[in-house]
């Protein structure tokens, strides 16, 4: 069972400008310690430095912010100690305006860019100058840093905010690329060392913190939670993980991220004993957006997902430089927070229920949007479909799912292609899509007797699906709006239909895509195999690219043979989120119902379509034990007399 971190917690950003004057005069422990608590928060993460290189506190290592008069890093620490309210340090590292005028040559040295990756006379949201983590006499400055703050203060823990690399070339990081046999002049390299280096900076300064005291918590911001199938183990956030005491997945919807990104990541490492946290803000748009508030149903659907999904919360805030917390923005926080600790008792010591696995196509160290288009289209649909699904890499176990999903573009080395073949003997099942397993002209799969016959060529083709077998789907040609694979092999479900022609600037019929012919070809669009079903198409990039809902059906047909008696059975609608969690008293089904819309044009694109949207409300959320037999007198919401 893993370890319970506190469910309410506060990140209290404060990156205060050393051209700012004033700083904490406002400030009042007691006032600072009340509206915490009325807001029911029990953690919180204060400011020892920030961005701007600016402590708040008297250090000895690097610049007290000019303007303020007093210790307020350890007068917070001192009243959430006095409360009982847990207080990790944050602190930072690639970020750091002091530090990098002060040593110019720590400054990354990106492949055929600036140093310090910002550009003269940059002004934009989130650009800082970037130091290299893997500069030695910087991380000397580091532990001298947290020994400081140990010393001083001795905090629950620390959390420590950018490590990330930034494709640096400078001259330690081009060394241990050489000794690794990795070449500097090649960006491949370039971009997977900087994975392996920010794993050797956690290890590094976990180790070190830890010799300070075992019982501090650690963590570092460094994407933890990035997806990758886990075969490089050296770049490979599996690795990474092991210098973490917990992972926060920080996930502002509104900005960049996006309301897919949270369940694809938690859907990966829910099924793990590290602790987990869902960070949101209360922000309109993401950090630093001064003046503004979530809506109060967005702030309350994030906060009841993360909750739902196994993961405490932590609603990032940024105090104004006086030092005075914003009583209205506690209010609102406040409220959802006595929702969740009124739950608590079936939020804690809980197990997620799954029943299909998901190979990660994503490769470590190698950035590749195709793929992460991929793992999103199968959040999407596995979601909207109600089942209930994780993502594995290939160290995961098999054995406790009844199908395997390899989405368009999953290559495995042969010993995993193994692994599962013994899964299918097994009695698992396994649909694959577009590329995956393909090599060589045939399937590495031999449960999976496809032949591979190559790329069919054309942007865009059509599928003509066996009427029989998918009863209730229109039948026309439908269009595949991404072109696919040539395969042959199995029984045929569906046929692809080529167009006239494609289009060009010469030749070309109507407004888009050319119609489809009257008669089939003779490639294959989907088949039926032994060990499963194979779809010649990148169906779920597609999915997550176009959100045509006939793609959605189509798997929808497919998954109810493959997995014929799922955990639950409902004809609730796409937008309804169900998780299940096992209770040592029984389950606890979550259910969520919320409508997200996008109501603004300026939008920051993401890897989601659901990027900048406010959150209007259907449906209460409802969260509450129920046992199996419970479950099984409800009309619209079958769960079978069985665990996983």
């Amino acid at each position: 069972m893993r370890k319970q971190l506190p469910m309410r917690q506060i990140h209290l950003d404060f990156h205060t400008s050393p051209y700012i004057d004033g700083v904490g005069e406002k400030f009042d422990a007691e006032a600072f310690a009340k509206t915490l608590l009325d807001a029911h928060v029990n953690s919180i993460n204060i400011f020892a430095k920030c961005h701007h290189g600016m402590y708040y506190y008297p250090t000895k290592i690097g610049t007290m912010h000019p303007h303020l008069r007093f210790d307020l890093f350890g007068a917070q620490l001192a009243v959430c100690r006095k409360y009982n309210i847990r207080a990790l340090a944050y602190t930072c590292v690639s970020w750091n305006e002091d530090w990098a005028d002060r040593h110019p040559e720590w400054l990354t040295i990106p492949k055929g860019g600036v140093p310090g990756v910002k550009r003269p006379g940059e002004k934009s949201f989130y650009a800082w100058r970037h130091i290299c983590h893997n500069n030695k006499d910087y991380q000397k400055i580091l532990q001298a840093e947290y020994r400081e703050i140990f010393d001083l203060y001795h905090p629950d823990g620390f959390w420590i905010d950018i490590v990330q690399g930034k494709h640096c070339v400078c001259e330690t990081c081009s060394e241990e690329m050489r000794e690794l046999g990795l070449d500097p002049e090649c960006d491949a390299d370039v971009e997977r060392f900087d994975r392996i280096s920010e794993t050797a900076f956690c290890r590094t300064m976990y180790q070190y913190i830890k010799s300070l005291d075992g019982n501090l918590e650690v963590f570092f911001n460094s994407h933890p939670y990035r997806l990758d199938d886990g075969e490089d183990i050296m770049a490979s956030s599996v690795e990474k993980r092991k210098y973490f005491d917990f992972v926060d997945i920080e996930s502002l919807p509104s900005d960049q991220w996006g309301y897919v990104h949270f369940p694809v990541a938690v859907n990966y490492l829910n099924k793990y004993d590290q602790p987990l946290c869902m960070m949101n803000g209360k922000f309109f748009t993401a950090w630093g957006d001064f003046g503004s508030l979530r809506h109060p149903v967005a702030l309350e659907y994030e906060c009841l997902r993360g909750v739902a999904n196994g993961a405490s919360v932590c609603v990032g805030d940024q105090l104004h430089p006086c030092g005075a917390l914003d009583a209205p923005v506690y209010e609102r926080i406040g409220n959802v927070f006595a929702k969740i600790e009124a739950l608590e008792p079936w939020l804690i010591n809980t197990r997620k229920m799954s029943e299909i696995a998901v190979l990660i196509p994503s490769k470590a160290g190698v950035e590749n949007a195709q793929a992460h288009r991929s793992e999103e289209g199968v959040c999407r649909i596995l979601t909207e479909l109600h089942y209930l699904f994780d993502y594995v890499n290939v160290e995961d176990s098999l054995e406790p799912y009844k199908l395997l999903i390899l989405p368009d573009e999953v290559s495995v080395r042969v010993e995993t292609a193994e692994k599962i073949e013994r899964f299918v003997q097994g009695g698992g099942k396994v649909l694959m899509s577009g590329t995956s397993c393909l090599k060589d002209g045939r399937s590495q799969l031999p449960s999976m007797a496809v032949t591979h016959l190559g790329n069919r060529g054309h942007a865009q083709q059509y599928l003509r699906l066996d009427s029989e077998y998918f009863a209730g789907i229109p039948a026309i040609d439908h269009v595949l709006y991404e072109g696919g694979e040539r395969i042959c092999g199995g029984e045929v479900l569906a046929q692809i239909v080529e167009p006239y022609f494609e289009r060009s600037y010469e030749k070309f019929c109507s407004h888009r895509q050319t119609p489809p012919r009257p008669e089939a070809g003779e490639d294959a669009g989907i088949v039926r195999c032994e060990g499963g079903i194979c779809l010649s198409s990148p169906i779920f990039r597609m999915y997550c690219d176009y959100g045509y809902t006939i793609y959605r059906d189509i798997l929808a047909r497919c998954l109810a043979e493959l997995v014929p008696a799922p955990y639950l059975s409902t004809d609730l609608p796409a937008i309804s989120e169900l998780t299940l969690r096992k209770h040592e008293e029984g389950y606890v089904l979550h259910m969520l119902n919320y409508v997200i819309t996008r109501r603004r044009r300026s939008w920051i694109p993401s890897r989601s379509d659901s990027s900048s949207v406010t959150v209007r409300f259907l449906s209460a959320q409802k969260s509450a034990r129920r046992r199996c037999s419970a479950f099984r007198r409800k009309r619209r919401l079958r769960l079978p007399m069985r665990t996983a």
